[in-house]
């Protein structure tokens, strides 16, 4: 299996050539290296192509496994300084050899928990388990973090609670998941930033603490939402045939994505972005290349999800006994409140995309979404009636004080105090 890593340079956003281009680290160690084990794939001062202008690229035979450092050494004119450019590749998939883009998962603030997660299912959006599972989480540099095996809560879902140290450093980091499921091996790549506490104050953990668990309540509700499956769907293509991009992009990375270039199974020389429902080949294609793919994506970002849910507090607070409280702190007895009204609102946005032409082929032509439309109403208005009851109980307590209420009365003298005492007698 090989594969194409390069780099495309450009001046003033024009493609132009550079003075030279090779593989090389800024320390001298390596043109690309292994970092699951150290070795050193290509050497630094490694000579590249350049098969057109500003495209500089080199081929090598990967592990499907592991994460690979590529560093590109970049001299711009002849006594220009050099500057250095390093990716992180891989890991590839085993059934096809494709590379994944990796799926940003979270800003982190030093001194929380960040809990990862990762959903196995099979095409059909049904979970499955894992035989093994691992997980591994690598600096920008490739040096080696966490490596061990995450906590299975639920068929399908798995998660690990990295503790992030006050002193963890700043930056970006790569999490790969690792797996066999149904005797099939996977892997799934996340990117996730750690935030100085400190100077960046307005950084909100969205994907630590309680809000995790609310998230994965509300998944459980969206369900097949969040696992859709879409099969054969030909890509529009960009104008220089080098990307295409599919109808829906949060493409679930565990499911086994296919790709095919005219009727034909594609193994290698092409990258996804899963995020964004897209695909770069290495090389342009011709313009009578049609290519499709088999993807299952989430009908919802996470993005959305917590919207959703910071609406489920904002009504739940409106509610006697009002409250403010946020996603950080919300009671466990107000959350049923919070998640059953994300879920309704989620679902109000699924009942209006799919009145709309492309949304509805998901679900087979508009005349089968009109269908699906009325099923959804029904789910929605069970959901509303429970939430109403739910809402209802709340002005019961607890309420977060308790007060004395006196109300002044004139009355002769003498006859005032009397009434005072009496109604501070009941109170009490």
């Amino acid at each position: 299996m090989s594969e194409t890593v390069y780099i495309d340079y450009k001046v003033a956003g024009t493609a132009a050539n550079a003075f030279s281009v090779t593989l090389a680290s800024q320390d001298g160690t390596y043109g690309i290296k292994n970092l699951s084990t150290s070795a050193i794939v290509a050497a630094s001062g490694t000579v590249v192509n350049n098969p057109s202008t500003g495209r500089y690229e080199y081929s090598f035979n990967p592990d499907s496994t592991s994460v690979y450092a590529v560093s590109w050494r970049v001299i711009p004119s002849e006594f220009d300084a050099p500057k250095y450019v390093t990716q992180q590749v891989g890991p590839f998939s085993v059934e096809t050899g494709i590379e994944a883009v990796a799926t940003f998962s979270g800003t982190f603030l030093q001194g929380t928990i960040a809990n990862l997660f990762l959903k196995i299912t099979n095409f059909d959006g049904e979970p499955i388990n894992a035989d093994t599972i691992t997980i591994t989480i690598r600096d920008d540099a490739g040096n080696l973090i966490i490596n061990t095996i995450p906590e299975k809560f639920d068929t399908g879902y798995y998660c690990y609670n990295w503790a992030i140290a006050l002193t963890q450093a700043a930056g970006s980091y790569i999490v790969s998941w690792s797996y066999i499921a149904d005797g099939v091996s996977g892997n799934e790549v996340q990117s996730v930033v750690v935030a100085t506490s400190s100077t960046d104050p307005t950084v909100k953990p969205f994907y630590s603490g309680q809000i995790s668990m609310i998230r994965g309540v509300l998944d459980y509700y969206l369900a097949y939402a969040q696992n859709i499956p879409v099969y054969f769907e030909q890509a529009k293509p960009s104008v220089d045939k080098h990307s295409y991009r599919f109808t829906f992009p949060n493409w679930n990375q565990t499911v086994g994505t296919k790709i095919y270039r005219n009727n034909s199974l594609i193994t290698s020389n092409l990258t996804i972005d899963y995020f964004n429902g897209s695909i770069t080949f290495d090389n342009a294609l011709l313009p009578e290349d049609r290519i499709n793919a088999d993807y299952n994506f989430k009908w919802f970002t996470e993005k959305e999800e917590i919207a959703f849910l910071q609406q489920g507090v904002n009504v739940a607070n409106l509610y006697p006994p009002v409250s403010n409280y946020s996603l950080y702190n919300v009671p466990g007895i107000y959350q049923v409140i919070v998640i059953l009204k994300a879920a309704i609102d989620a679902i109000r946005v699924l009942m209006l995309s799919i009145n709309f032409q492309e949304p509805a082929q998901v679900f087979g032509g508009l005349e089968e979404a009109e269908r699906r439309f009325s099923q959804l109403e029904t789910l929605k208005r069970n959901y509303e009636e429970e939430l109403t009851k739910y809402l209802e109980q709340k002005k019961y307590g607890p309420y977060p004080r308790t007060t004395i209420i006196s109300v002044p009365e004139y009355t002769l003298p003498g006859g005032r105090s009397r009434w005072f005492r009496a109604m501070f007698s009941t109170n009490s």
